[in-house]
């Protein structure tokens, strides 16, 4: 049984500590002290050593016999006399060891067990904890566990808490009472941390106490887009508990994302929203309802079938009523988990699209009869020598008309409008030289003029997929766009020579016959550069007065139109782009939620024209905010909570097992859902196997063995 342990194992900086025992030894005991009654077994020796029992003598007259009696009694009388003492030695010797309590330690345990230990417990608070189990929510189920874990421990240990918020006050280790108040505090968060985040947490907070014994627990349901052990790195120094838990339906329904179709917003403009949502069942489900609700007011209905762990799309079609900042939110019906049947996003509509052409002298006749007539467009002429660089960045669209010369300032200034997210036209030189343009392009890295060709030709090709043409035409029956072959495309006397070899990312619109593009689309950083290798003039081109021009330059100006992100994520760090004509560095901008008091001030960057604002995890709820410099609302904001834990699929044990078989780190346990209580399973890992009633039944077995030698044997 391995016994050679005595009190001399224990460790010398901790006197008294049962700990000061190696786990790798056979045996241990919890209380080696009393070893030290080994000493005891002396005094059964010397009794039986100094025996002064008075003999009486009995005469006889003949004693051949009787001599003969007495030495085979004698040998007799010594068998049973050193029997009876092993029996007591025995006995003694098994109740000391059962008061010193043996126990053979965990096989994994490999590390040195210290009177104190650091525990901490990670309580998993998010949205899918939600989720229904046999006893209850899953969030209360982990709440109790956690509980019964600190009461596997002493009063002296040390706790700490740590959740999905990541909170300050978790930081810090504290007694079991404070413990047990945090516990009761958890509430279900937004936030959502994947296991690998949750280990390094607990490896760092419990770095600083190495003098104690380290014990980390994980209390979650374990779901497989956040539980992957794989990429965890859980510290050798630390014994790691996992404790899953199951609930009893899995089953949910969510709305994953939305996203328009066309990009462009205007009043009284038919718009189409898609709604992508998820079935996280193992069910089909058909004609659920969906709404849509723009400014509180519905706008349209539907109802969609999707199939079993997949995923459909909707189509909700509505008209843009009005302009400024509108608030959108799609619904849908589910239970137990609804936190993701609501989707909110925000979006504005301005009344009028500001388009600012810059030219050598006076307005281009045919850009004028396009723009100046129509009330979605803001239209505005300049001429070159005049342009006012404080008001470029209020536009959503400069058109650069053909200007003999590009000066050095407004190529700088046209490249930081188009890289903060403007879109600019370029139509080439009437007359003049070229190197002031190629000088503009090169700072875009687009390809520049080259030469001119003056052969006479058509425009052949029409980019049908892009966004400026996919809804100019008509499609067919299987609704593709196919022109035909005898289409009249205008014609082309002259034209610029631009660079064949397209980037990736860019976009050949319109094709001459010699396959030279005529225009190009190409973006730069987050604004766009559409590129005209013919100006707008009668002696180089039919184009301006063929009617393929007025969609072109149209939807070129509606596409500009600057767009925003339509929704952020609660409980991240997100980060927001402020439109360039509202930068002034004076004011402070704030965030405020819609019909709500929560306010606060984001970090500001100012890179180059732009502004962008950080959140730093400040917006914990989902639904509408808005960005507010002064008493004015600038834009509107949506924020969802993550879909992250919308899918209800989580690992099961053995695939938690087969994880851990493939980790470095052997020191973790897997504590199983059972019906025997959760603090006694981790004491009885904690003091391996007891060996104390062994010993117990041992010492009563020689003490029976030394009364039935008295008795039984003469």
């Amino acid at each position: 049984m391995g016994t050679h342990h005595d009190a001399s194992t224990r460790d010398k900086k901790n006197p008294g500590n049962p700990a000061g025992i190696f786990l790798s030894l056979p045996m241990q005991f919890v209380n080696p002290f009393f070893l030290i009654a080994l000493t005891a077994l002396a005094i059964p020796i010397l009794i039986h050593l100094f025996n002064f029992r008075k003999y009486k003598k009995v005469f006889f007259t003949n004693v051949h016999f009787l001599q003969e009696i007495q030495q085979e009694t004698k040998k007799q009388s010594q068998l049973k006399q050193l029997l009876i003492l092993l029996a007591r030695l025995l006995a003694l010797a098994s109740l000391v060891f059962a008061f010193a309590q043996p126990y053979l330690p965990d096989s994994k345990q490999q590390k040195k067990i210290t009177k104190q230990r650091a525990v901490s417990i990670y309580l998993d608070n998010s949205f899918s904890m939600e989720a229904v189990a046999t006893e209850g929510k899953l969030m209360d189920i982990a709440k109790t566990k956690a509980l019964e874990i600190s009461s596997a421990y002493a009063p002296s240990d040390l706790f700490q808490l740590v959740t999905n918020d990541f909170e300050g006050r978790h930081q810090r280790f504290v007694s079991l009472e404070d413990f047990r108040k945090l516990v009761e505090e958890v509430q279900v968060s937004s936030s959502s941390r994947s296991i690998s985040e949750v280990i390094n947490r607990q490896n760092d907070l419990l770095l600083e106490n190495q003098k104690f014994t380290r014990d980390a627990f994980l209390v979650s349901d374990f779901q497989k887009n956040t539980a992957s052990l794989l990429q965890a790195k859980p510290d050798s120094g630390i014994s790691w508990f996992l404790v899953p838990l199951s609930a009893q339906k899995r089953d949910n329904l969510y709305i994953d994302s939305v996203f328009f179709i066309s990009p462009v917003h205007q009043p009284g403009q038919p718009v189409s929203l898609r709604v992508r949502i998820h079935n996280s069942s193992g069910e089909s489900l058909e004609k659920n309802p969906v709404k849509l609700r723009i400014n509180g007011v519905q706008k349209a209905i539907s109802s969609f079938s999707v199939a079993a762990n997949s995923t459909t799309e909707v189509t909700l079609p509505f008209t843009e009523n009005a302009s400024g900042i509108q608030y959108g939110q799609v619904e849908i019906v589910d239970y137990p988990i609804v936190y993701d049947d609501i989707f909110y996003f925000s979006y504005p509509v301005l009344p009028s699209i500001p388009v600012l052409c810059i030219n050598e002298k006076g307005g281009n006749n045919y850009l004028n009869a396009l723009f100046e007539n129509d009330s979605s467009i803001r239209f505005t002429n300049s001429q070159v020598n005049q342009v006012d660089y404080s008001n470029l960045f209020s536009n959503a669209l400069l058109i650069l008309n053909s200007p003999d010369e590009i000066s050095s300032g407004l190529a700088q200034e046209l490249t930081r409008y188009v890289r903060s997210g403007g879109h600019l036209v370029v139509f080439p030189p009437v007359k003049g030289s070229v190197e002031s343009y190629n000088t503009l392009l090169s700072l875009f890295a687009l390809p520049g003029y080259s030469g001119i060709d003056t052969v006479r030709q058509r425009i052949a090709g029409v980019n049908v997929e892009s966004a400026i043409y996919n809804d100019v035409f008509e499609k067919n029956a299987s609704g593709k766009i196919v022109l035909p072959q005898n289409i009249d495309l205008p014609v082309v006397q002259k034209h610029y020579i631009l660079r064949q070899d397209i980037r990736s990312g860019e976009e050949v619109l319109l094709k001459l016959q010699s396959n030279h593009p005529f225009l190009i689309s190409a973006p730069v950083d987050k604004g766009k550069v559409y590129l005209f290798s013919a100006p707008a003039d009668d002696s180089w081109t039919l184009f301006p007065k063929h009617m393929i021009f007025v969609p072109t330059l149209f939807k070129i100006a509606l596409v500009s139109n600057p767009s925003r992100q339509l929704y952020f994520t609660a409980s991240e760090n997100s980060t927001i782009e402020i439109p360039a004509d509202s930068i002034l560095e004076t004011n402070i901008y704030k965030i405020k939620k819609v019909d709500s008091p929560f306010e606060f001030i984001p970090e500001i960057r100012k890179f180059g024209s732009n502004v962008s604002l950080i959140t730093h995890d400040q917006i914990k709820e989902a639904g509408f905010y808005t960005i507010s410099r002064g008493k004015k609302p600038n834009a509107g904001l949506a924020f969802n909570f993550n879909r992250k834990e919308s899918d209800l699929s989580y690992f099961k044990v053995s695939e938690l097992e087969q994880q851990i078989s493939r980790l470095s780190v052997k020191d973790i346990r897997i504590l199983k859902e059972q019906k025997s209580s959760l603090s006694r399973e981790i004491n009885e890992i904690k003091q391996g196997t007891p060996l104390w009633k062994f010993f117990l039944i041992l010492a009563l077995i020689f003490i029976a063995c030394e009364i039935a030698l008295i008795r039984l044997m003469k």
